[in-house]
This record gives structure tokens, C-alpha cells and sequence, in this order.
């Protein structure tokens, strides 16, 4: 398949407006995460997206990248539960996921700034996540590493970063 990716319109929506691509989603975290939502581990990808679709809630949250057709890029979630969130109460910039398809592309530089974005409009002063793979990606735009955790899976960086007022 030929495509210019680095002129792709990339639109980024509420999993909420769009709540047919849940499906594709799941598929996403099983396949990424197998070591957690794949068959017979703990998570549950479904529940865990289903959770961002409650009109209500404050968190959780999940934003979708999606190209000039509306096919789904990528997608991250706001929540207040990570490896870290005992330490540090907050949105948690969680389940940052591009499809193999689109890396390289800058769409996750794109969904952390719609996180941000997403976490001052509903009135967070700061925004945080644990990685072990995105630090780079965050330091790119601005985030602080201000801790490492010791998980079963090994090292998790903790970034946080200040949000403006709302």
C-alpha cells in the first residue's frame, strides 16, 4: 500500500464519537499486550474501553487517531490508574498505541498532545504516564522524568508534566 505519511490529515476524536471502532481497539490491545489482554491474563481490553465510554466519568478517557478516511492510526487513553498512581494522583496518560502500519509518522507525538490538551479541558494541572518504551517520545514534548519504578516486567520511567491553566 503507497502512502505519503508525512502528509497524512490526521484527525483525533473521543473513542465516544465514534464507539463502532471499540472493536478495532481491542483487537489492537490484544495483539500489543498479549502478556496482559491476551487469552487467559488478567486484562480485559473490552472493559477497559468499554470503561471510556460513560457519558459521566471524568476518567477514563481514550482519544483515536484517525486518517482522512476515518480508518483508525492510533490511539491513547486518560486514566487515574497506572504503575505509579499511588504515588502520584492525576490523569495518567496510558495505552499509547500506534498501529505498526504508522509508526515513524509522528501520530504518537500528536496523541500525547491531544492527551494534554484532553487532561487541562477537563481541569487537570499536570498530566502523567509510566513507560518503559516512550520516554523519548515524551521528552519531545516537554515532560519531566521525575521517578523509576521497579515493575515485574523491569524498569518504568515516571514523566510528568504541567498543563496550563484551563
Amino acid at each position: 500500500m503507497s502512502r505519503d505519511l508525512d502528509r497524512m490529515t490526521v484527525a483525533i476524536i473521543a473513542l465516544g464519537d465514534d464507539p463502532v471502532l471499540l472493536k478495532i481497539l481491542e483487537t489492537w490491545f490484544v495483539e500489543e499486550w498479549a502478556d496482559w489482554y491476551g487469552p487467559g491474563q488478567p486484562g480485559d481490553a473490552r472493559e477497559d474501553l468499554e470503561k471510556c465510554l460513560l457519558p459521566n466519568a471524568r476518567l477514563p478517557r481514550c482519544l483515536v487517531a484517525l486518517d482522512g478516511d476515518s480508518r483508525p492510526l492510533g490511539t491513547v487513553s486518560l486514566r487515574d490508574t497506572s504503575p505509579g498512581s499511588d504515588l502520584y494522583p492525576g490523569a495518567w496518560l496510558t495505552a499509547l498505541l500506534v498501529h505498526r502500519d504508522f509508526r515513524k509518522a509522528g501520530i504518537g507525538i500528536k496523541l500525547i498532545a491531544a492527551a494534554e490538551r484532553e487532561a487541562t479541558r477537563i481541569g487537570f494541572p499536570e498530566i502523567l504516564t509510566a513507560t518503559a518504551t516512550a520516554g523519548s517520545l515524551v521528552l519531545r514534548r516537554d515532560w519531566q522524568q521525575v521517578k523509576t519504578l521497579q515493575s515485574a516486567s523491569g524498569p518504568l520511567d515516571i514523566y510528568r508534566k504541567a498543563l496550563g491553566p484551563v
